[in-house]
């Protein structure tokens, strides 16, 4: 288990200081048995893009910032009737995945997989989709700009996971801020 996976069970067990949403995502790590392809021909790690989102109770479709990370590929064990695909400006896709979002205890569904990330995307992905039963669901690289990811130098581990985020960092972390590492959602091009 990677810091990030460490990190999302801890907040679906201890709070909800994320959108309900963000609970359901990472409550669905323990609930989804997620696996790389084959262990033998992908690296214990390497950079990946964590996508990562749900099915609230009432039907609505929510779909995450993404963040690529040095961690572990899990992929969807079995195809399924949701669908998350990376798009370029054009609605070009870059990549797809099906998968069936695991249950969660209180009849919510979530979802967590890390796929492989080509270093291309940085400059060419411009929004995800989340398709299922329930609809559509997207965020475009505004949005996902508004996520922070906030990695401890020293040991990797994730330190905060911060939704809307425009204001900055917390009290707490801007006072440590060099010993942390950004990631801001939606791999963005450098500058």
């Amino acid at each position: 288990m990677n810091g990030l996976e460490t990190f999302l069970r801890r907040v679906a067990l201890q709070t909800r200081f994320l959108a309900p949403a963000a609970a359901v995502a990472a409550a669905a790590l323990v609930a989804v048995p997620v696996v790389g392809q084959d262990p033998s021909h992908e690296p214990e790690e390497s950079t990946v893009l964590m996508l990562w989102g749900g099915v609230r109770v009432d039907g609505e479709l929510v779909l995450e910032p993404a963040f690529a990370y040095e961690g572990r590929v899990s992929r969807p064990v079995a195809s399924g009737d949701y669908r998350v695909r990376g798009l370029d400006d054009e609605g070009e896709t870059l990549f797809s995945i099906r998968f069936t979002p695991g249950e969660i205890s209180d009849g919510s569904k979530g979802f967590s997989y890390s796929i492989p990330f080509d270093p291309a995307w940085t400059e060419a992905l411009d929004r995800l989709e989340l398709s299922g039963p329930e609809g559509v669901a997207t965020v475009d690289r505004e949005a996902g700009a508004r996520a922070m990811m906030v990695i401890d130098r020293a040991t990797g581990q994730v330190r905060s996971l911060l939704r809307n985020a425009a204001a900055g960092l917390p009290a707490a972390l801007a006072a440590d801020s060099s010993g942390v590492r950004i990631l801001r959602g939606l791999p963005r091009p450098p500058g």
